[in-house]
């Protein structure tokens, strides 16, 4: 080979070289730039509007949450519609007229994509398509019957990926009942477990834990008797069709272990959900593996049980965690707020609320958007009072201001949500053994106008004072509630 030939086969080595090399450092770099999972979405509060009349034109609806990312779809009634990405606590979407020509309820969820990302399987809201009302005449009650214990918890959520509310009940036995769109449930299954723990309220969580696209259930869970008891925590696998089957369980011997609260999010923002375990001595992080299994990681000093929320309170796109404590001997139950660092851990609690002692064994506090803003606020019980707190997005909130019930003594429940259809948030109350509701509607700044009593149809004692949910179950833009009651059951009531 010549010198001119040999020159120009090394030029060309030379050029096929670096074609190779650089196509190399692409690789890498997309590797780099994609290689990490996307986390799942949650979708905390409601969306603004929350209300809209029938007939009207496309409108922009904007959704709060946290976990959001470039790319994220709002999903209504699980159809995509146009998004556009505003930070990792909103996302704004497109709602066609055509979603709206009639009474009727959108349901909301947000999918991220991949490489991990997901559905918003934890969470969900609603947009109610109706005109709005003076006040609300809820119907003759459905009474589902249960077995076991008072302290029994309520989820609803779309367990069989039909787009319809089903619920899922606790009370010694986790109770599936799924709906059919008119506001009547059948029942499908049960799941027995000892539920040994001390705090039964708030025991059972939901989402998607092993990635199949398939609602799961979370739950704390004992085995043996109680003076020789092992306590822990336990998974059961949807198969989106309203069966469940047993999957992974941690076991911790001794009632000082005991776990009585259990929320899921995506903590790590790896694209897997993760569950908080509280009640005492600790509160404890368990980082998911994606396939349904659980690490416990991070524990936290615990020394009083009470409720947990997750939610975006600083506006970053990180959940963070809510705890208010329950101290009987003091009558006072602090709220304090761990804002997430987002691998997982928190920095140290910082109150923002100290009310004397709760009201009835429903959720004492409750996190929703009173003045639509996109900034989470606040609605705590006392014995004799609802206390509201207006967030400023910062993750700092206003002085509370009290509301007071008509209900006894500790005896009465609430829950938050539009349920005249105005845009509004409301407050719902329940009174003991009254034979009426209370409700205060909202103004849309955060004040409320003064309460009004609701009667209940239907049997006497319809209290409500283990708690009350709500969802719109026959989806015709009015928000329904389903009263908890004793051992005995709960009563669903559809608004007419």
């Amino acid at each position: 080979m010549n010198s001119q030939r040999y020159g120009l086969f090394n030029f060309i080595c030379r050029i096929l070289k670096s074609i190779v090399a650089l196509t190399a450092l692409t690789a890498s770099l997309l590797v780099g730039a994609f290689g990490q999972n996307n986390p799942v979405p949650q979708v905390v509060g409601p969306p603004h509007p929350q209300a809209v009349a029938p007939g009207g034109a496309d409108f922009t609806l904007k959704v709060y949450g946290a976990n959001f990312v470039p790319g994220a779809v709002v999903n209504w009634n699980r159809l995509p519609r146009a998004t556009t990405y505003i930070s990792g606590h909103e996302v704004d979407a497109t709602i066609l007229a055509s979603d709206i020509v009639s009474n009727t309820a959108g349901y909301i969820t947000v999918t991220n994509p991949p490489p991990g990302g997901g559905l918003s399987s934890a969470s969900w809201s609603l947009v109610e398509v109706h005109d709005p009302t003076a006040t609300i005449v809820p119907g003759e009650p459905t009474r589902n019957l249960l077995g076991g214990t008072e302290d029994h918890v309520l989820l609803i959520a779309d367990f069989t990926n039909d787009g319809i509310l089903d619920l899922a009940t606790g009370s010694g036995t986790i109770r599936l009942e799924l709906g059919n769109g008119d506001g009547t449930f059948n029942f499908v299954s049960n799941m027995t477990y000892s539920a040994l723990s001390p705090f039964g309220d708030d025991s059972m969580a939901y989402g998607d834990f092993n990635g199949d696209g398939n609602v799961d259930l979370a739950y704390a869970a004992g085995w043996g008797s109680r003076n020789n008891s092992v306590f822990g925590m336990a998974v059961n696998f949807g198969d989106g069709k309203g069966t469940f089957v047993p999957g992974w369980q941690y076991r911790e011997s001794g009632e000082a272990g005991s776990i009585g609260v259990v929320v899921a999010g995506d903590l790590n923002r790896d694209g897997s959900l993760d569950l908080v375990a509280q009640g005492p001595p600790a509160l404890a992080i368990f980082l998911g593996n994606g396939d349904g299994s659980f690490a416990e990681s991070v524990t936290y000093p615990n020394d009083l049980g009470g409720e947990t929320l997750l939610a975006d309170f600083n506006g970053d796109g990180i959940l963070d965690l809510l705890i208010q404590q329950q101290r009987a001997s003091t009558f006072v139950n602090p709220i304090t707020i761990a804002f997430g660092n987002g691998d997982g851990t928190f920095k140290t609690p910082v109150t923002i609320a100290t009310p004397s002692a709760g009201c009835g064994f429903g959720p004492n506090v409750l996190v929703t958007d009173f003045n639509g803003d996109g900034n989470l606020d606040i609605a705590f019980c006392t014995a004799t009072s609802i206390g509201v707190q207006i967030g400023n997005g910062d993750g700092t909130f206003q002085k509370p201001t009290y509301y007071d019930v008509s209900s006894p003594d500790y005896g009465f429940s609430f829950a938050v949500g539009d349920f005249n259809s105005d845009g509004h948030t409301d407050l719902l109350v329940s009174a003991f053994d009254q034979g009426f509701l209370e409700i205060l509607l909202g103004n849309g700044d955060g004040t409320f106008q003064p309460r009004s009593q609701v009667k209940l149809p239907g049997p006497p004692r319809q209290s409500g004072e283990e708690g009350i949910g709500t969802g719109d179950f026959n989806s015709d833009g009015l928000l329904d509630f389903v009263f908890q009651l004793d051992a005995t059951g709960y009563g669903v009531y559809l608004q007419q």
